[in-house]
């Protein structure tokens, strides 16, 4: 007779059966109990941690305190807070992502479809605010305050606060819409070709692409012919510095005003810029090739892709054989960042220096796609192998869905609390050491403990077993809970 596992759990499940049969009180001695690849499970009743790990790192369960993890990577993951009842699930991060918290409540799909909801402060959950999107096709909202929109693209409806606009109405898109920003409405008709702009002491027309102009009393007055070829624009007329824009586009664009003056010939790539506020001056001749700048604020010798030097205020970045080699630097009195790079991601090292708080200090080597070594608030990460953390390196999600696949070793040290640990082959090889006290093993063959005096050494998981303490010493056999025992000699 043949028997056959219907599924994974059910193999995991009996594994962890014989386990328990083959070593019977492995849970009760050290709170840790290993059967590599297929399960790995720790505890500590002091930190109120309890950990399970099935299949390397594909699924995990894992409770510290309030805060509970599973993962079946790298299709889920999530995180709940029991005493703030929050959570995070993430299903095939970045893909899918929700968030929960007593306050609100998000939730996106490739940000083409989301749903967010803000709550009230009772103890119902009541909606305050509340938006969804399908994007294109949908959108809608409600908000106690304002009411609800809908609109469905392109047939119509409207929409509040979306695409940077306080409203936005249509009808058979683009047949008709209307939009409202900061008390100015603009109604188009056959969007681009036809616009009418009203709002206080203001108005435009506009008949794309061959004239258009409008103005607001005290504010701007514009006009363009022939889109995008003839502008003529007078900005910020309400201000200390109001600016001029004549261009004959790209040919020839010139902007000018109190602070700063600039000539463009054949747009973005010939330039002369004169900054009066900030005191410096620069040519491009061609963008972005080269590049010279002169002035206390702003100063640049960019000759691609040779050598570039640029300095903008405290931030200064420079190129060596563009793309081989990059430096970016920001000096201040309290901050310093300094990263060299090395063709953009294949190596990267960054150190960040806080004057008056040293613990904020990091820094940052990676490798791709061989490792990925970190250190911050006194701890200290290395993984090898590294794919993404260098594309990512601020991105914890990545690190805690995708980075335990393919991190064949990693190894953690907490200089604060002296605390070291190593894993090579999610487990196959590991080691915890506590200040003096200390535990690792090599599955099947090798297991060592030691802690405040005291030795346990066991060969084939406890086949051959020796146990050392100050007063006596035992020697014990297929895993039997009798030996031969022998008291220590007094010196």
């Amino acid at each position: 007779m043949k028997y056959r596992f219907q599924n994974p759990f059910s193999t995991i499940l009996f594994a962890l059966f014989l386990c328990l049969l083959i070593s019977p009180g492995a849970f009760a001695d050290d709170g840790v109990f290993t059967l590599w690849p297929l399960v790995d499970y720790r505890y500590s009743s002091e930190a109120d941690f309890h950990s399970w790990k099935f299949l390397g790192p594909l699924i995990k369960y894992e409770k510290r305190g309030v805060i509970r993890q599973r993962a079946f990577r790298p299709f889920y993951y999530r995180t709940d807070n029991t005493e703030e009842d929050s959570f995070i699930r993430e299903v095939l991060y970045p893909i899918s992502k929700k968030k929960s918290t007593s306050t609100d409540e998000s939730f996106h799909t490739l940000n083409l479809l989301s749903n967010y909801k803000i709550f009230s402060e009772n103890d119902e959950k009541d909606v305050e605010y509340h938006t969804f999107t399908l994007f294109p096709l949908i959108f809608y909202g409600n908000d106690q305050d304002d009411g609800s929109y809908f609109a469905f693209f392109p047939l119509g409806g409207k929409m509040r606060n979306r695409f940077q606009r306080d409203e936005i109405n249509f009808f058979l898109f683009p047949l008709y819409g209307k939009t409202e920003r900061n008390g100015t409405t603009i109604r188009n008709y056959l969007w681009p070709i036809y616009a009418n702009i009203e709002g206080e002491n203001e108005s435009g027309t506009k008949v794309w692409p061959l004239w258009g102009a409008g103005e607001k009393t005290g504010v701007y007055k514009k006009q363009f012919f022939l889109w995008p070829f003839f502008f003529n624009y007078d900005l910020k007329l309400d201000t200390e510095f109001p600016e001029q824009v004549r261009a004959f586009f790209p040919f020839w664009v010139r902007t000018t005003s109190l602070k700063e003056s600039s000539t463009y010939v054949l747009w973005p790539f010939f330039s002369h810029i004169r900054n009066k506020e900030k005191g410096f001056e620069e040519w491009n001749y061609p963008w972005p090739l080269f590049r010279t700048t002169r002035g206390e604020y702003k100063r640049s010798k960019k000759y691609l892709p040779f050598y570039a030097d640029e300095k903008t205020g405290e931030y200064r970045k420079r190129w060596i054989l563009w793309p081989v080699y990059k430096i970016e630097e920001l000096n201040s009195n309290d901050y310093q960042r300094r990263r060299d790079r090395i063709l953009f991601f294949l190596f990267s090292n960054m150190e960040e220096k806080h004057q008056l708080e040293p613990l904020k200090n990091k820094k940052r080597i990676a490798f791709w796609p061989f490792f990925t070594y970190e250190k911050k608030r006194g701890v200290s990460d290395f993984y090898f192998l590294s794919l993404a953390e260098p594309f990512f390196p601020e991105n914890e999600a990545i690190g805690r869905i995708w980075g335990p696949l393919w991190r064949v070793y990693q190894h953690r040290y907490d200089e604060t609390r002296d605390i070291e640990v190593s894993t090579f082959l999610w487990n196959l090889y590991w080691k915890e050491r506590h200040r003096k006290d200390l535990a690792w093993e090599l599955f099947p063959l090798v297991r060592y403990q030691r802690e405040e005096g005291s030795t346990d050494l066991k060969l084939l998981k406890g086949l051959l077993r020796y146990r050392s303490t100050p007063e006596k010493k035992k020697l014990s056999f297929l895993f039997l809970p009798w030996g031969i025992n022998w008291q220590n000699l007094p010196r």
